[in-house]
């Protein structure tokens, strides 16, 4: 099955048999088998007719609005899982602060894991790199996040993990013009960053689809403190995904300059479409603080169109990539360990399995 996305503007899909078909002005571009879809992605100014949306929701293909530079918008799904009998379980498990707790200690210490895994293979492979600090303070901080006692410690833990691996990651980039010194959001102010919003954006779109397909809600976690709109379980189970798909795709992208510094525009002004809204990184993060003083002063910076669209598939050959995902032994995409991922959390809600293992990087 397969991810499409649509990034041409002023663009409509109708439907035409069995497939779906993108035009503007009369012109097909593209014509998209709906068999061999499971989610469609629409950027800006794309339009579906009402018997696109009939057949979406009948075959119960994922279909996701994006703004033209990648701001996450909403989604049109089909009726909600009939699994009331797991949601319940969710419920029930996820009040219980003794649950919530152990939980929060596995994403995190899976998390820092990913992380550590992510700077020992620069470090390796890069002799005039020296990352041994940075490696050895993720590993005391996820030992200490593994034995804290409060929620709040955890984030916290998880928190001072972050600042210290996204330094490491920043000395990851070989050409000196890439200049990447901190996680910086609202808005991105350089390309790294912002290819980590676009990416992070991204692999949220595939989570909350896993988190959604299962039959959980999505809104009830334990890592993300719970607030009106936030998706904190689909948020939760994205943690450990991030070294290891968005981070190495990026740090690969700019290393191989499978994009380089021409494919990035400033923004002429604050605000638009290009700034910080209701973003899933800008709305939902629980624990990273952009610590740059007067960084909202500056100006994003955001991919050209071309960019756009080789970013695109960088993403999703990433995602296509096979791994050995351990609890099975097989040789999965990223996509299906995901949605593996979700369904054993589903075990351990329903105490099938005692406690959640995180996928780990090798």
């Amino acid at each position: 099955m397969a991810v499409a996305y649509v990034l041409e503007q002023n663009t409509s899909v109708r439907l035409e048999g069995e497939r779906l078909i993108i035009e503007r002005k009369r012109e097909v571009l593209h014509a998209l088998h709906i068999y061999k879809l499971n989610q469609l992605v629409l950027f800006g100014n794309v339009s579906i007719t009402p018997p696109v949306i009939r057949r979406l929701l009948r075959d119960g293909i994922d279909t996701i609005f994006m703004s033209r530079n990648g701001r996450y918008r909403g989604r049109l799904q089909p009726p909600m899982s009939k699994n009331i009998s797991l949601r319940c379980e969710q419920f029930d498990k996820l009040r219980k602060d003794a649950f919530c707790l152990h939980a929060a200690r596995s994403i995190v210490a899976g998390k820092l894991a990913n992380m550590k895994t992510v700077l020992m293979r620069l470090n390796r492979n890069r002799e005039d790199l020296a990352l041994e600090n940075h490696i050895l303070q993720i590993k005391n901080l996820q030992k200490k996040a593994g034995e804290a006692d409060t929620l709040d410690t955890v984030r916290g833990f998880e928190g001072r993990a972050s600042a210290v691996y996204f330094d490491g990651l920043s000395e990851g980039f070989l050409d000196d013009d890439v200049r990447f010194t901190k996680r910086v959001r609202r808005p991105p102010t350089d390309p790294v960053n912002a290819l980590l919003s676009l990416g992070y954006t991204l692999l949220f779109n595939t989570v909350m689809s896993a988190v959604s397909l299962v039959g959980f809600d999505p809104y009830l976690g334990s890592l993300h403190v719970v607030e009106y709109g936030r998706p904190s379980l689909a948020l939760d189970l994205m943690e450990e995904w991030r070294p290891v798909i968005v981070d190495t795709l990026i740090l690969s992208v700019f290393n191989l300059k499978s994009l380089t510094l021409n494919d990035f525009i400033q923004e002429k002004k604050l605000g638009g479409d290009g700034n910080a809204e209701n973003g899933i990184e800008e709305s939902v993060s629980h624990s990273h603080s952009d610590q740059g003083g007067n960084q909202a002063a500056k100006l994003p910076v955001r991919l050209t169109d071309g960019g756009f669209r080789k970013f695109i598939v960088q993403f999703e050959r990433k995602m296509n990539q096979k791994v050995r995902y351990e609890p099975s032994g097989q040789q999965l995409g990223y996509r299906d360990c995901i949605r593996e991922q979700v369904r054993h959390f589903a075990r351990v809600i329903r105490g099938e399995e005692e406690e959640y293992r995180p996928f780990s990087m090798r």
